[in-house]
């Protein structure tokens, strides 16, 4: 059976309004202020809002390709995971898609995330209760400075915490939200965007998957690239992955072999058979 998951559905934003006060929102209102704007960089690759979940009780492997919930850059891409098909396995090239923000639209945005304490001193909310959580990572770029705040177990019920902390995850919990639905935030429904085709991607090469009895036979890919998949990439010091770094023609051939290969097919080469997984590069990172 099949069943259409949407990991994270988010719409384009179209609301317009004005600038917003870096120190907050006088006025109690969600939206910005004409009295000033945030300062924000505007060049495809400046990072003006991350937010991404990792860690918890997961194969280290996964830490290799875990992707953003939501990044937004300065000429108003923003990158998020479109839907997948619920199959075993899965597609090997993660579903994702390009939206595009108005600069009066970023400006809200920021207003409701200065609103619910991102833009102030970098803060990090652990839970040592709980074990099998990840921890929510917001990351902002406003007036030339980077703030930094974390939570770990986000959102998990019964988690024992101060007063003071809890109000604090409290906001960080509706700030995601609003990401999360940001047509309910702004009243505005929109498609899944456009796909998201990066410049770079990392391809991480490990031994060859293992049967599973469950599972149907292992689909078997031949290697596309004229490098040696067991001596071209960098060790990452994880369950023998490597990383090789794939640009230009050489991706243009990977993605297209890669476009009809699962999370658990096999790739063949001269040197033998090897497991691979991918993470495609955003436009501010770079390298393995």
């Amino acid at each position: 059976m099949r069943t259409l998951l949407a990991i994270l559905a988010i719409p384009i934003l179209v609301a317009g309004c004005t600038g917003g006060s870096s120190s907050g929102n006088p006025s109690g209102s969600t939206g910005p202020t004409a009295a000033s704007r945030y300062a924000v960089g505007t060049g495809p690759e400046s990072l003006i809002l991350r937010v991404s979940t990792e860690g918890g009780l997961i194969a280290p492997g996964y830490l290799l390709t875990a992707i953003p919930e939501f990044a937004l850059y300065g000429d108003g891409r923003a990158i998020v995971p479109g839907p997948v098909d619920a199959m075993y396995p899965g597609p090997l090239l993660p579903n994702l898609r390009q939206l595009q923000l108005a600069p009066a639209e970023i400006q809200r945005l920021l207003a409701a995330a200065d609103a619910d304490g991102l833009l102030g001193a970098d803060a990090s909310y652990a839970q040592a209760n709980v074990m099998d959580a990840g921890t929510t990572t917001f990351t902002t770029t406003v007036d030339g400075k980077t703030h930094t705040i974390s939570a770990n177990a986000l959102g998990a019920s019964a988690v024992a915490v101060d007063a003071s902390d809890a109000a604090a995850r409290a906001k960080l919990l509706d700030f995601q939200g609003k990401i999360q639905d940001l047509s309910g935030f702004l009243g505005r429904t929109v498609g899944d965007g456009d796909s998201y085709r990066p410049l770079e991607m990392r391809v991480f090469v490990g031994p060859e998957p293992g049967a599973d009895p469950a599972s149907p036979s292992l689909q078997a890919v031949t290697w596309p690239l004229a490098g040696d998949p067991a001596t071209a990439g960098k060790p990452t010091g994880i369950q023998g992955q490597s990383c090789i770094l794939v640009s230009g023609t050489d991706l243009t051939r990977f993605l297209a072999v890669a476009a009809s290969a699962t999370s658990s097919s096999v790739w063949t080469a001269p040197s033998g058979r090897f497991g691979v997984s991918v993470r495609p590069l955003y436009p501010n990172e770079t390298g393995c």
